[in-house]
């Protein structure tokens, strides 16, 4: 059997485990603020999944020392499937959404506190 067929036969399905560690991989995408290099690098990179596994591969001895080594592995083999990379694009661009609206309705919320303040203000001067 060919290299690159061993991996398609022993494919692994994306059980709940997995895919929570994709959901924790978005939020901490989202918490860093890098939601958008993360879309752009993994829309660009969705046609060349295996190659980017690959990369994890090699690349595994040295980010070892940095990350969990399970979850390490976890993310390697989800992010070969691009039926996985596009599950995570879809979850950081909703917690992205969720975020935005969070932070427009403080806006708002701080823009109406300002407003009753300087009412307020008002009213007492008067």
């Amino acid at each position: 059997m060919p290299f690159w067929a061993m991996k398609d036969s022993q494919r692994t399905e994306a059980t709940a485990e997995k895919l929570e560690t994709l959901d924790r991989l978005a939020e901490k995408i989202i918490e860093r603020r890098l939601s958008a290099p993360a879309i752009l690098f993994l829309e660009s990179s969705k046609p060349l999944s295996f190659l980017g596994n690959q990369a994890m591969v090699f690349f595994q001895p040295i980010v070892q020392t940095i990350f969990n080594f399970k979850t390490y592995d976890d993310i390697m083999d989800l992010l070969e499937d691009r039926d996985n990379i596009e599950y995570l694009l879809k979850k950081i661009e909703e917690l992205e959404a969720a975020e935005q609206k969070k932070a427009k309705e403080e806006k708002r919320r701080r823009k109406e506190e300002k407003r009753a303040a300087k009412a307020q203000e008002e009213g007492s001067d008067g």
